[in-house]
């Protein structure tokens, strides 16, 4: 167990420690918070989406995902997200709408920058039409619920249509869900590129890892931990614990393949997602909580998702 262990920490090692590299830079002023979020903005856009549509073009050469994949993962999200919208309520004494975002922190995940990278690095690229469909519905899901919820909470009358075509159209201008259905798009009429254009693209899917992964680093340098540590605890706990144990016991009950298993329990035991930090800014609630277990379960993750995943034996 210890040298499973310590085998899939020091393959996950150098991705951590390109988010180290990150945070590094951030820290002692070689880079500021811009260069920071210019990565970012070019890791989401460029080399990403340019990663995904290469890999999306190859699928047909891969075997199709089990779709009980999408059960066990956000079957896994709506036990964890009901457990901790409860333990806000209760435990925390949170408005409903402070609830939301929390539980949404608890199970929604970094799953592009950081995410993508590990799992292609990690499992190969046979976990790409699991991941694909993850990201896809999870892109959707994620503003959806989390939109309906708040404005349930807050007015106790929320426009369902209007809420279900906003989240509608966040999922279609999202860049990394227009790569996928393109390369699925090239992949089903056997569409090739020119020479040039397949080197240019060839080359920026190589930079997706490094740069998502040194961007999220330098993203982290602007949090620190200085309050709300027991709201902070609760989340990270439920992120980094709760959720990968979840998912693993939905995929072992539903039978999934081995490569389901391992893309939906990665994608289980990521740290918490910017996205609901975002979020937390875009509601005007949790804010400080959501960027401390941003910060804690990013840092904290280098450790339990090698031990998560060795003691699942899915690496």
């Amino acid at each position: 167990m210890v040298a499973l262990f310590l085998q899939t920490f020091l393959v996950s090692l150098p991705l951590f420690l390109t988010i180290g590299a990150g945070w590094l830079c951030a820290k002692v002023k070689l880079l500021g918070s811009e260069v920071g979020a210019a990565l970012a903005k070019f890791s989401f856009t460029v080399t990403i989406p340019c990663m995904l549509f290469q890999s999306m073009r190859r699928i047909g050469e891969l075997p199709p995902p089990d779709w009980k994949i999408g059960i066990a993962f956000f079957g896994a999200c709506f036990i964890v997200c009901i457990a901790a919208w409860t333990i806000g309520r209760k435990s925390f004494a949170m408005a409903g709408d402070e609830s939301t975002v929390f539980s949404m922190g608890a199970i929604f995940s970094n799953n592009v920058q950081l995410g993508v990278p590990l799992a292609i690095s990690l499992l190969g690229e046979d976990c790409i039409p699991a991941i694909s469909l993850l990201i896809s519905i999870n892109v959707f899901v994620l503003w959806l619920v989390a939109t309906i919820a708040v404005e349930v909470c807050r007015s106790g009358s929320p426009s369902y249509l209007r809420t279900c075509a906003e989240g509608l159209y966040r999922t279609v201008k999202n860049p990394v869900i227009a790569a996928i259905l393109a390369g699925l798009c090239f992949s089903y009429f056997h569409i090739s590129l020119p020479t040039a254009a397949e080197s240019v693209l060839t080359g920026l899917a190589a930079a997706a890892t490094p740069v998502a992964l040194f961007s999220v680093g330098i993203g982290l340098a602007q949090y620190r931990i200085a309050s709300h540590l027991s709201v902070t605890a609760a989340e990270t706990f439920f992120k980094l614990a709760v959720m990968p144990l979840t998912v693993y016991l939905l995929c072992r009950g539903l039978e999934l393949g081995r490569i389901e298993t391992q893309a939906a329990c990665l994608f289980g035991c990521l740290p918490v997602g910017v996205n609901v930090y975002i979020m937390s800014r875009e509601f005007n609630v949790v804010k400080e909580s959501t960027a401390n277990a941003l910060l804690a379960s990013t840092a904290l993750s280098s450790l339990t998702m090698p031990v998560f995943m060795a003691s699942f034996g899915l690496l």
